[in-house]
């Protein structure tokens, strides 16, 4: 009921009676909190520290909501109650909150405790917790409320992690309603060719599967693990970092039922201003006269035809999420139960998406040593149907029809004297059934050693179960599917992987000593199978993909992998009165998919870290309240390569025997190497956290130094071998950067609190050796490759644009005598009065100088408004929306192009041979540096004294809006999609409800 409640709220606001029964329902709730009962009372008084001093702007406040107010320069107060029982809340940043009851009371004086729990917070460092105070790795911890999982939603973890977490950079490469289209790095790129992305662990289980279909509802907490240390326990899988994903758990107490959900609408961020049919028209005819046009395009230009064709595949996109949840538990049982349904209607007609998960977290005390537990989930996606093509709808001549003249039937080719073109919305009548049924479980036994204090054993078995069948149809009214008599597509993967850990931990206290101790020994295997049919030729399309057996022709195919790892691990940590911390590392890592002399690799660590907050030395600096020192050097790999990689491959090839049979033989297509291994980053890391003034600025900052060695690159060998290429361990890159973290709460006063968190991050990698060396043995450029030594791993490499040349300018005597008035200019960089290849150059990076994340949160009585603004910066990106010429077929952005009485210096003449040498990079349209406004939320809470008589504990209403605003130069469809002629980003707007009891 509550989704078409949230439809009928935003379809129908807008009619003149429903307005008025809004308005009048919001005036009476916002008047709820003022309605008094029975004669105020004053209560007065003074709160001040522990050693005496006044506090100014400590909150106080009624328990149960009413009156609030705050402490002024004196640290006096005075606050109007109902009653003479009543419950007074003191609350400040940095200080412990305090409830006093009254018991007849009218004056009240209070001395506030400095908070130094944030110390004890626990983090998730893999195969354990620690304490924030002990932790000597640079790992960064997030719980769900302050990732703003629910103020914020998104339909997947990684969107909400996108700019929160310094070092962390996620670019969104495509857009969809999967919102999957994301690209994750730790502390930029290590690799060049091998995989960058980090290693993700949910619930203490290796994760390979999309992130998209875990639902954000259950996350309790992220943990990010940075640097070497840190990230060592996971050995030959952590070079890029790791991500730890914890779900909620259940707790001792009553159930408590939960909902949560939003309705959202969709619409498009940003469209580039493409050329319209007059334009077009005007265009083509300006260059090739008017014999060029067709007949179509004469006719659509008499008939005022004007097709947008983006227009015709998008619409008005909605969204809606809810997720219901119990958890509670008695003694020695705690448990938490959810349900999840997400539905997402792109804005792309047919992008559809949908999502339904069901969790169980379950964990039992069976005995006072003896606890078992489960966290497992099912989940099924689905998402069916074919979207329209962007790029065609981008390219498409605007002078052409889509529908017949019935208005309903698609034109299979709407240009019918150029069949190139295909209707870029035929994948409107594509038959499609895309869905996902996954099972991902993780259960445990725990045993605490009985008459061995501090010593225990947990049994970790995990299992991932992921089935994903896709059934295309194409039939007689698209392109293929009427050149080829329909066409059948059937693919099914499937992924199986299952894990068995043996975990033994010891931790004890011997006075000023702590010594805890972890060891591991695990075993997984991962099997991916893959069945695939494309058949064509069929008799109809009435039975579009059930009739295969009637195919005139079939090409099926087959694929299956197994991956195997087993691994040892030792984890020491010593501290010493809190003050002096270590941790040693060492983690052993076999993996099935490298060379019979690379099986094994070890990974060690160690890490030293000093609360000087301890120290007697500090105690003046009342307003240091934490200060540690981080050290750590360790060493992890990189073992993305796909399976059999090592070993000598035989391609399949059909041959016609004497006989004039068809038969099959095989080739050699990869040569075997026996001592292919992983790669190799060794890290150093030297970080500092703290906290001041009561803890109202927090933050970290690191600087980090990393090499990795031995590269999987591809190196080219004689084609006598049979192949002209072999993977070897060649080549290193290193990497280096900063990052840093600060919160601040600015404002605390009364009923108004301001927080600030921000996050920027810098590095810089650069490539060392590819592999290729000159006669004295230094490491020089792989040019083809376009990797360069000592510049980043990924660069622009072209001609420089110097302008366009104009009437009168000297040829002859230029490095480009046959140039004419309209062409482009390019920068002799060498200077030696030619133009040729030697003048191309490095034109920027894709790798950013920096990145950053800011957010403020703005808190007054029940009131809450929080917005998300993120920052890349320093990239360089070809733009392909920006191509130099007009083809007289395909559609372009509209542009001015140079012509003797338009003289620009942007452009070059609408001509072919007007940009010889294929420049595509333009000075500011092609910096893809952008800020911009994520995420805006307001919601508002009502009062406890209105919700206790409902019987609930939480009811809270927001709006949000996503992608609000983006500053930025870049001239195309959206700075960060890696394609500008896909689809385009979302705005979205939501409406969300909360509650509890």
């Amino acid at each position: 009921m509550i989704p078409y409640l949230y439809s009928y709220v935003f379809h129908r606001a807008a009619r003149t009676a429903q307005v008025r029964l809004a308005g009048l329902f919001l005036v009476g709730l916002l008047s709820l909190p003022a309605l008094g009962f029975g004669q105020a009372i004053a209560v007065t008084g003074r709160v001040n520290d522990v050693s005496g001093e006044a506090l100014a702007g400590v909150s106080v406040a009624v328990k149960g909501g009413g009156a609030r107010t705050s402490t002024d320069d004196a640290g006096l107060y005075r606050v109007e109650v109902p009653s003479a029982d009543a419950v007074l809340i003191f609350s400040y940043v940095g200080y412990l909150s305090q409830e006093v009851d009254l018991a007849g009371r009218t004056t009240v004086n209070v001395s506030m405790a400095p908070d130094n729990t944030s110390l004890d917070e626990v983090v998730v460092v893999g195969y354990g917790t620690q304490k924030k105070s002990d932790v000597t790795g640079a790992v960064v911890s997030f719980n769900a409320e302050r990732l703003q999982l629910q103020s914020m939603p998104q339909t997947t973890i990684t969107q909400s992690l996108q700019g929160r977490i310094p070092g962390m950079n996620i670019s969104t490469t495509s857009s969809n309603a999967e919102g999957n289209g994301n690209n994750i790095q730790i502390r930029g790129r290590n690799s060049i060719t091998a995989g960058n992305a980090p290693l993700i662990v949910v619930d203490g289980i290796p994760y390979t599967d999309q992130l998209s279909e875990i639902n954000p509802n259950d996350i309790a907490s992220i943990d990010v693990l940075k640097d070497a240390s840190a990230a060592a326990i996971y050995g030959a899988r952590a070079a890029n970092g790791v991500i730890l994903v914890t779900t909620k758990k259940g707790t001792t107490g009553k159930p408590r039922i939960s909902y949560d959900g939003y309705f959202g609408l969709d619409d498009i961020a940003h469209l580039p201003d493409m050329m319209d049919a007059e334009s077009f028209y005007r265009t083509k005819v300006g260059r090739y006269g008017e014999g060029a046009l067709t007949r179509t395009e004469i006719d659509a230009y008499a008939q005022g035809v004007d097709t947008d064709w983006i227009e015709l595949a998008t619409r008005t996109g909605t969204r809606q999420q809810h997720a219901v949840s119990v958890s509670g538990g008695a003694e020695n049982v705690r448990y938490y139960v959810s349900g999840g349904f997400n539905q997402v209607k792109g804005i792309a007609i047919n992008d559809d998406f949908r999502r339904v998960n069901v969790r169980v977290n379950l964990d039992a005390d069976i005995t006072p040593w003896l606890k078992i537990g489960t966290n497992t989930q099912l989940g099924h996606i689905s998402r069916n149907n074919m979207p329209a093509s962007f790029s065609g709808a981008f390219d498409m001549n605007p002078l052409t029809l889509p529908y017949q003249e019935d208005g309903t039937s698609l034109r299979i080719f709407p240009w019918v004297e150029d069949e190139f073109f295909s209707n870029p919305l035929e994948g409107f009548n594509v038959l499609k059934e895309d869905g996902t049924r996954s099972v991902l479980s993780n259960n445990f036994l725990e045993v605490d050693v009985p008459f061995v204090p501090g010593l225990s054993y947990r049994l970790n078995t995990g299992y991932t179960y992921r089935y994903r069948g896709v059934e295309t149809y194409y039939g007689r009214n698209t392109r293929s599917g009427l050149q080829q008599g329909g066409v059948s597509e059937i693919d099914n993967w499937a992924n199986e992987d299952w894990i068995v850990e043996n975990i033994v931990n010891y931790n004890r206290t011997f006075g000023d000593h702590n010594l805890s101790f972890t060891g591991l020994y695990s075993a997984q295997k991962r099997v991916n199978k893959n069945h695939d049919l494309n058949a064509n030729g069929f008799p109809s399309d009435i039975m579009s993909y059930y009739q295969n057996a009637l195919a005139t022709v079939w090409l099926p195919s087959d694929q299956y992998n197994a991956q195997q790892y087993l691994s040892q691990m030792a984890r020491l940590n010593y501290a010493y009165q809190g003050r002096y911390l270590l941790t040693l590392t060492a983690r052993r890592d076999g993996y099935s998919a490298f060379g019979e002399e690379a099986k094994f690799g070890v990974f060690p660590s160690v890490a030293l870290g000093w609360n000087l907050d301890q120290e007697r030395f500090l105690d003046p600096l009342a307003w240091i309240n934490s200060l540690k020192l981080r050290v750590s050097y360790g060493v992890n790999g990189n073992q993305a390569i796909s399976p059999y990689a090592t070993l000598p491959q035989l391609q399949p090839q059909h041959y016609l025997t004497t006989d004039k049979q068809t038969a099959v033989g095989f080739y050699p297509s990869r040569l075997g190497d026996p001592t292919l291994g992983w790669e190799t980053t060794r890290q150093a890391n030297f970080g500092l956290d703290f906290g001041v003034l009561n803890n109202r600025l927090t933050g970290s900052i690191d600087y980090y130094r990393a090499k990795t060695s031995d590269l999987l690159l591809n190196r080219l060998i004689s084609p006598v071998n049979g192949t002209r290429g072999l993977t070897q361990n060649i080549g290193s890159t290193s990497n280096n950067g900063i990052d840093l973290m600060l919160s601040a709460t600015p404002i605390a006063r009364g009923d108004f609190n301001w927080s600030v968190d921000l996050n920027l991050s810098h590095y810089k990698n650069k490539i060392v050796d590819v592999g290729l060396y000159d006669a004295a043995g230094n490491a020089i450029d792989d040019v083809g490759n376009r990797w360069f030594i000592g510049q980043p791993v990924s660069v622009n490499f072209s001609y420089v644009f110097d302008g366009i040349w104009q009437e009168g300018d000297d040829f002859a005597n230029s490095a480009q005598p046959d140039a004419k008035p309209g062409d482009v200019r390019i920068r002799d960089v060498n200077g030696d009065g030619t133009i040729n290849a030697d003048d191309r150059t490095i034109i920027g990076s894709t790798v950013p100088s920096y990145i950053a994340g800011l957010t403020n949160t703005f808190q007054y009585k029940n009131f809450t408004l929080s917005f998300f603004i993120r920052t890349v910066q320093g990239v360089t990106r070809f733009n392909e929306m920006m191509n130099t010429f007009f083809d007289g077929r395909t559609r372009t952005m509209q542009r001015e192009f140079w012509t003797p009485e338009n003289p620009i210096n942007t452009f070059p003449a609408n001509r072919d041979d007007a940009n010889p040498f294929g420049v595509n990079y333009f000075g500011k349209q092609n910096d893809a540096s952008f800020i911009r406004l994520n995420d805006v939320t307001l919601r508002y809470r009502l009062p406890a004294t209105v919700i206790d008589r409902w019987g609930m504990d939480n009811l809270e209403v927001f709006v949000n809006g996503k992608n609000l605003l983006t500053i930025t130069d870049w001239e195309g469809l959206d700075p960060e999609l890696s394609g500008q002629r896909g689809m385009p980003q979302m705005r979205t707007y939501l409406l969300g409800l909360r509650f509890g009891f």
